[in-house]
């Protein structure tokens, strides 16, 4: 090899070895590594799952991470529930997340597993609802399905699986709040959850009207939405329903926000408060 090709040989190297130093450096730790190989912490993390019968052993469904920062599974083979359980003893109750998706996938990262983390801060175990999407003309009806069975497992079975029984709410977003606030209609009259947040809600109006399937009864709920948000009409629809109905309601609007900015970072600074104003809803359940 010629002086020339031996320097340049040694400049490629040394600008390899540098680049790789660089990246190196930036990780230090097991789930910064994971992230850089574009996995979720909390997809690698061995999370339990069980079918909406109660048996363990779910595999995962396939979440493909996005350019835009969200994991997005597109089919649920098997209903389940994803079970997170917090580490402060009692727990306060538990939570079954809806993710969003328009029925079409799940978010499962910034509407799901990173909203289960701050749950569990909050004193809360979680239970993430994988339910059907992208099931043709079924799949609204499957989902609701879905929903009121992991409903009644939770109430039912909840303290086989390790979790907390003392209060059991749904919180969904977008059209996880269609599901979450159809679930709380559909089981008005029998055991209801104890609360139900809706996170910037998809569906629930017509005309500036709530639909029926939707209509508040009695479940306690908190609801957020930014004024910007195209959807917005369906989060103030079911917060007046609500006032109409005496149904107790924390409804936040802000100005800006936009639409399914979930636990995204950075978060919009208009709603980067919603989990403090969530908290203080949860602390004052009685």
């Amino acid at each position: 090899m010629s002086e020339d090709g031996s320097s340049s040989h040694r400049n490629r190297t040394s600008s390899l070895r540098n680049r790789f130093e660089t990246i190196m450096n930036r990780i230090t730790s097991v789930p910064a590594l994971l992230v850089v190989l574009g996995l979720s912490v909390a997809q690698a993390a061995d999370i339990r799952r069980i079918s909406l019968t109660g048996k363990d052993g779910v595999p995962a469904p396939v979440a493909e991470p996005g350019k835009d920062g969200i994991d997005r599974i597109h089919k649920v083979e098997t209903p389940a529930l994803e079970l997170l359980p917090t580490t402060q003893k009692p727990a306060r109750g538990t939570i079954m997340v809806c993710p969003g998706g328009g029925y079409s996938i799940l978010a499962i990262n910034h509407e799901g597993y990173f909203v289960a983390k701050k749950l569990n801060e909050f004193g809360y175990d979680v239970a993430i609802l994988l339910y059907h999407v992208s099931a043709g003309k079924e799949t609204q009806e499957l989902a609701i399905t879905d929903a009121k069975t992991a409903l009644t497992l939770l109430q039912k079975r909840g303290g086989e699986f390790g979790l907390s029984t003392r209060k059991i709410g749904v919180m969904g977003f977008s059209a996880g709040g269609h599901l979450a606030a159809r679930l709380t209609h559909a089981t008005a009259s029998d055991t209801p959850p104890d609360f139900v947040v809706l996170m910037y809600p998809a569906y629930l109006e017509k005309g500036g009207k709530v639909l029926d399937e939707v209509a508040p009864v009695r479940t306690p709920a908190f609801v957020y939405v930014a004024g910007d948000d195209k959807l917005a009409p369906s989060a103030v629809v079911y917060a007046g329903a609500c006032k109409e109905t005496k149904v107790p309601c924390d409804f936040i609007k802000t100005e800006h926000g936009g639409h399914g900015f979930g636990l995204k970072s950075p978060l919009p600074p208009d709603v980067k408060d919603w989990p403090d104003k969530l908290h203080v809803f949860l602390d004052g359940l009685k």
